[in-house]
Parts: C-alpha cells; sequence; structure tokens
C-alpha cells in the first residue's frame, strides 16, 4: 500500500439547484489542510445559476447532466475519479462543510479500512449528529456528540456525506446505483459494502456540518420508528426504494411493512395533513413491489 502521502484523492460533490450552499462546501475543500488533487462537481441541471458559477472556477472539474438526483450524481463523479486512476475517492452532497482538518484526519486511519467517514453534526446545532449513527455491534443510537464521548472510532456512517472510499470498492462491487434516483441509494450502497466484507467506520474527530433531518422518533425498548417530514418527490422514492432494497437483500418482513407503510400512511394524515404526499407514499410502495432493480 502507498505511503499517506503518496495517495491521490479525488473529491466528488453532487449539486442541484443549491448555488449557495455549493459555494460554502468548495470553499470547505479548497482550504483543507490535505487538499484533494482535483475537485469534482456534478452538476444535476441546476436552472439557479450554479453552471454559470461553476464555468468561472478554474480549479474544478465540471460534469453536467440530467437531474439523476444523488445517486446518479454519486454515479457518475466516482466514476469518473475512478477512471482517472485516484485511490481514494471523497464524497458529500452540496450541504455538507468540511472542517479544515477533516480529510487530514481520515487519512490517518487508511490501514486495513475501505470506507472512513467523518462525524456529521448538525449546521444548525453543532452538539448534535445530523442523522444519528446506530452501531450494530453494540445495539446502540448516536444522536448527540456527548453519546459519543471518547469514542475515536464507530463501526458505523452516514454514507455520502463526508465519505471516503477507496479505489478498491469501486473495482469490486461497482458504483452506486443511478437506478434509485434519490432517497435509500446511500443505503443500498452500504449494505453492498458490508456483504462484500469490506471495513466501514467513522473518525470522530473528522467532521462536516449537515442541515438537520427533519424527523420524529419514537424510541424505547421495545420499539423503534422514524418518520421523515419529506417533499412529494422524495416521499415516492424513499417508500420505493425502501421495498426494493428490502427485497432485493431479503430483509422484507411484516414488521418492517408495518412501520414503513402502514405507520408512515398515518403519520402523513396527522402530522402534514398533505394528501399529495399521501398519494406518492402509496403509488412509491406498489411501485416498489412490483419493480425489480438488479444493483451494479
Amino acid at each position: 500500500m502507498k505511503d499517506e502521502k503518496e495517495q491521490t484523492i479525488a473529491a466528488v460533490v453532487v449539486t442541484y439547484n443549491r448555488i449557495k450552499l455549493l459555494k460554502e462546501c468548495i470553499q470547505s475543500i479548497r482550504t483543507q489542510t490535505r487538499v484533494p488533487e482535483e475537485i469534482i462537481v456534478v452538476n444535476n441541471n441546476s436552472t439557479d445559476g450554479t453552471l454559470e458559477w461553476l464555468n468561472e472556477q478554474k480549479d474544478l472539474t465540471v460534469k453536467t447532466q440530467k437531474n439523476l438526483g444523488g445517486a446518479g450524481g454519486f454515479c457518475t463523479g466516482i466514476k469518473t475519479a475512478y477512471e482517472k486512476g485516484y485511490d481514494w475517492v471523497w464524497c458529500m452532497d452540496d450541504d455538507c462543510i468540511a472542517e479544515d482538518h477533516a480529510l487530514e484526519l481520515l487519512l490517518k486511519y487508511l490501514k486495513n479500512n475501505f470506507v472512513l467517514n467523518s462525524l456529521v453534526l448538525s449546521y444548525e446545532n453543532p452538539k448534535k449528529l445530523a442523522f444519528g449513527l446506530y452501531e450494530f455491534k453494540f445495539g446502540k443510537c448516536y444522536k448527540e456528540l456527548k453519546d459519543i464521548a471518547n469514542k475515536e472510532i464507530i463501526e458505523s456512517l452516514n454514507l455520502f456525506n463526508g465519505s471516503l472510499f477507496s479505489r478498491t470498492i469501486f473495482s469490486n462491487i461497482g458504483f452506486p446505483s443511478k437506478e434509485l434516483f434519490i432517497c435509500g441509494d446511500e443505503f443500498e450502497y452500504y449494505l453492498r459494502i458490508l456483504k462484500a466484507g469490506y471495513n466501514v467506520c467513522t473518525i470522530t474527530g473528522s467532521r462536516v456540518f449537515h442541515p438537520q433531518e427533519k424527523k420524529m422518533v419514537i424510541n424505547n425498548k421495545l420499539f423503534y420508528y422514524e418518520f421523515l417530514f419529506l417533499d412529494r418527490i422524495k416521499r415516492y422514492y424513499h417508500i420505493r426504494n425502501l421495498f426494493l432494497i428490502t427485497k432485493q437483500y431479503d430483509l422484507f418482513n411484516l414488521k418492517y411493512f408495518f412501520k414503513n407503510f402502514f405507520l408512515d400512511i398515518l403519520f402523513i394524515i396527522v402530522l402534514q395533513r398533505n394528501i399529495g404526499i399521501l398519494i406518492s407514499h402509496i403509488n412509491g410502495f406498489f411501485k416498489g413491489l412490483v419493480t425489480t432493480v438488479e444493483f451494479q
């Protein structure tokens, strides 16, 4: 294996109509204590001036395509970096802001690791984790910084949010599935990585900031349930992709069905009170049941 200083790294950022956040994200990569050799930005056909701004930047490699969602964006960006021969690919959405030593700290843990992730903190409240982390090995769910006091490494991650991938991963399991479009593509790729037997971990000293995920959580000794406040498009792909993935990886069961179909319906009616979102949820569910996708 090459020495840490010899490793080549490409950063991949996927963007769609969030030019203000994109500028902050790119600046946080430019000011890293260990700057990537190349920054690849995949523009999913933004219409808010993003392309014009990107074309003015001399230090960025820009790939503009029709809107293929986060999944299609990362597929394009990662494949580009892989074909250019980079040893590692550092991935994030345009709403991730990295601390200036985030990448440098990840690189200290390369030995025997194939996917390393920064800790993803809430942009609004840095004492909280933006998504939470569930460590299956110990059956623990971490939600706040105080929950991980004195923990240097957590054997879990929030994929595509400050994720550093070895090219070995792509050589052996392929690229993210653009067919998933958005919502769930990170879950499927995470399962694919684990199935292939690769090590994954979050390095708690390396940190990125991300807007807090809006959700309601019920968590006790007998029951765990999350309700995500999603718009119509994300609601459709969330439920569709969830059932596509659970079928593919033999995770489907009645408890899963009850929580992710009926309970979500209940909370859409009670909390969101939006008939369009409800229809999207039902359509996505039935589409997920009757569709089969072969992931790469």
